[in-house]
C-alpha cells in the first residue's frame, strides 16, 4: 500500500484534503476497492485529477489515509469511554457493556468500508503497526479495568489483551462477516454475558 504524502497544514488546504478522503470513503463504501477509482473521486470531490494527485499518490494511499483516520477515531472513541468509567466507576457488567457497545457501534458505521480495511485491502507494515498500537493501548486500560474491579487476578495484561481482541473477532464476525448480520442489540447482550461469564470466576 503506498503511503499518502503528508497532511497539508493550511486551513484551505486541510479542508480539501478532508472533503476527499469523505468523499472516497463513500465511494468504497458503495463501489468496493475494484469499482472505485481516483477519476471518480477527484470528480465527486469536485477537484482536478491533479489536485487529488498532490495529496494521494493512488487509491491505495486513499484508503490508506481512511484507514489512519479510522484507527484514530476507533482509539479517541474507546478511550472516551474508559475515561467516563473512570469517573463513573461502575461494575463489571456495566463496564463490559460500554466497551462492548462501543465496539459495536464502530462497526455498525461503514460496514462495507470496515469490511474493505480490515479485510480486502492492502496493507503496509506501518499500518499493521498503528493497528498493533490502538490494540496494545486499549488493552493497558482494560487491564486497569480489571484492577479496579478485582477480576483477572492472574496474567492480567494478558487476559485484557485476550479480550479485547476477542470482543473484536466477536463483533466483527456478528455484524461484518455474517450473511445476515445479527441484531446489534442482541449482540450487545450476548457478548456483555458471555464475558461477564468468563471474568467472573477469573
Amino acid at each position: 500500500m503506498v503511503k499518502p504524502r503528508n497532511p497539508p497544514r493550511q486551513q484551505r488546504s486541510r479542508e480539501t484534503y478532508e472533503r476527499v478522503l469523505d468523499v472516497a470513503a463513500v465511494a468504497f463504501e458503495e463501489l468496493g476497492y475494484a469499482g472505485t477509482t481516483t477519476n471518480k473521486v477527484a470528480e465527486a470531490a469536485g477537484i482536478s485529477i491533479g489536485t487529488l494527485y498532490h495529496y494521494f499518490p493512488d487509491k491505495d494511499a486513499l484508503l490508506y489515509s481512511l484507514a489512519e483516520r479510522h484507527l484514530a477515531g476507533a482509539r479517541e472513541s474507546m478511550m472516551a469511554v474508559f475515561a467516563g468509567l473512570r469517573e463513573q466507576q461502575p461494575g463489571l457488567e456495566e463496564s463490559l457493556r460500554a466497551g462492548i457497545e462501543m465496539n459495536v457501534r464502530l462497526h455498525v458505521n461503514e460496514p462495507q468500508l470496515h469490511r474493505l480495511l480490515y479485510d480486502r485491502a492492502p496493507r503496509s507494515e506501518a499500518l499493521h503497526k498503528r493497528l498493533q498500537a490502538v490494540n496494545a493501548a486499549i488493552g493497558r486500560e482494560v487491564a486497569w479495568h480489571f484492577k479496579r474491579l478485582g477480576v483477572a487476578h492472574r496474567h492480567r495484561a494478558l487476559m485484557a489483551n485476550m479480550v479485547v481482541a476477542g470482543i473484536e473477532s466477536q463483533v466483527h464476525s456478528g455484524l461484518i462477516d455474517a450473511r445476515k448480520p445479527v441484531d446489534p442489540e442482541l449482540l450487545i447482550e450476548m457478548l456483555t454475558q458471555l464475558w461477564l461469564r468468563a471474568l467472573e470466576g477469573s
